[in-house]
């Protein structure tokens, strides 16, 4: 190094520093522990000095939600919030303040429970969350107060923390967090007595593929279809998500390899939990032919690319091209799937301005069958989005309101 300029001498110097932090931190997500903790972050604890078996704390008024615990059938406790809907509230605000506030043993036997259980006319909205944090994480209970607003006399939410998440025991896993899913669903039918047609599913980054892995699982085994449901900032599969992946928007996995796909690849071999969404979205589209999906995401989404959506997307019209296509075809499967050029010069588009698009898929749909839809709205980051108006408008069709 004796001829180099002092300058240029430190400057190698960092881009040695940098790249050998980078191969160090790339080693890392090899071994299995690092990388669950790096998918699921559920060792993070957010926020730090409040208590959300007190949702007070949170600007929520006294027992406007109920804490409470549901059981998985592997005997994990789920921790969950049941939020009553605005004006549902208010005319009970009364009796309710009478009671005690924070976490309660048997949610059947609270007020907010029998509200939900004896109205005919009430909705389920069942939020399931994404990585890191618990239930009040960040943009959360703002999006619960929106979602609440959306007819603040019927909608009511449902939403927990998964196995290793805040309050909940157990460690996570993929066959563990559907399991819990399934479990919030299974409550919602079973024990608060509501039907399918009138629950409505929204999910968030990790909890896209969540939702997909339980809803896919109830209607390939009991033929159970819900209202409709909606996967903000969704990916289409893990595999594919580290190739783009930049944590917080920011710090990038596998994208500075990009020049060098067979290292990209061999890397993706070390992937331990696929969460493949795109297989489990064709399972749905053949087991649940009124399925209601929409898929929200943010053009300025720096952590998820909004190109996961459209995989999403192009997978479904895909699989309701294969449902539809001829007696003759070999088990209902066409014989290629479309191309991208395809599937983007047949879309319909709705243009919407500032606001963004909405693509819908109608080619092979029979009247009554599936509706699929790729929305884009130009602002919500990866977080926000939750909270947008587009969120708000899309549960409102998904219940008929």
């Amino acid at each position: 190094m004796a001829g180099f300029n002092p300058t240029l001498k430190t400057a190698y110097w960092s881009l040695v520093g940098v790249g050998g932090i980078y191969v160090a931190f790339i080693a890392l997500l090899i071994i299995p522990a690092v990388q669950k903790n790096l998918v699921y972050l559920n060792k993070v604890k957010l926020p730090i000095w409040t208590d959300i078996a007190r949702p007070e704390q949170f600007g929520f008024a006294g027992n406007e939600i109920t804490p409470f615990y549901l059981t998985t059938p592997d005997n994990e406790r789920l921790f969950a919030w049941h939020i009553l809907p605005q004006a549902v509230y208010a005319r009970h605000r009364d009796e309710l303040l009478r009671r005690d506030v924070g976490l309660v043993e048997d949610i059947t036997q609270t007020l907010g429970f029998r509200l939900l259980k004896e109205d005919k006319e009430a909705r389920l909205l069942v939020f399931f969350h994404g990585n890191a944090g618990n239930v009040a994480q960040g943009y959360r209970p703002d999006a619960y107060r929106a979602w609440s607003g959306i007819d603040p006399s019927t909608i009511h939410i449902l939403t927990l923390d998964y196995r290793g998440f805040g309050r909940s025991s157990g460690d996570p896993s993929e066959a563990g967090l559907i399991t819990d899913a399934i479990t919030a669903l299974n409550f919602a039918i079973h024990t608060a007595g509501i039907d399918p047609s009138r629950i409505v599913i929204i999910a968030h980054s990790l909890g896209t593929a969540v939702a997909l892995g339980a809803t896919e699982q109830l209607a390939r085994e009991q033929g159970v279809e819900f209202a409709g449901m909606v996967l903000c900032g969704a990916f289409s599969k893990l595999k594919t998500l580290i190739l783009t992946y930049a944590i917080g928007g920011v710090i990038p996995i596998l994208r500075p390899l990009k020049p060098y796909p067979i290292v990209q690849k061999w890397l993706t071999r070390f992937v331990r939990e696929p969460w493949d969404g795109e297989e489990r979205l064709k399972s749905l589209i053949e087991h649940s032919p009124h399925l209601k999906l929409t898929m929200l995401h943010a053009h300025n989404d720096y952590e998820i690319n909004w190109a996961h959506a459209q995989v999403l997307f192009h997978t479904a019209a895909n699989a309701i091209m294969a449902r539809s296509s001829s007696e003759s075809a070999s088990k209902g499967e066409i014989e290629r799937p479309l191309t991208f050029e395809e599937i983007e010069k047949r879309k319909q588009r709705t243009e919407l301005g500032d606001e963004g698009w909405i693509d819908t898929w109608v080619e092979g749909v029979p009247a009554g069958g599936w509706k699929i839809e790729h929305r884009m709205v130009t602002w919500g980051g990866h977080d926000q989005v939750i909270t947008s108006s587009a969120s708000r408008l899309v549960i409102r069709e998904m219940f008929g309101l």
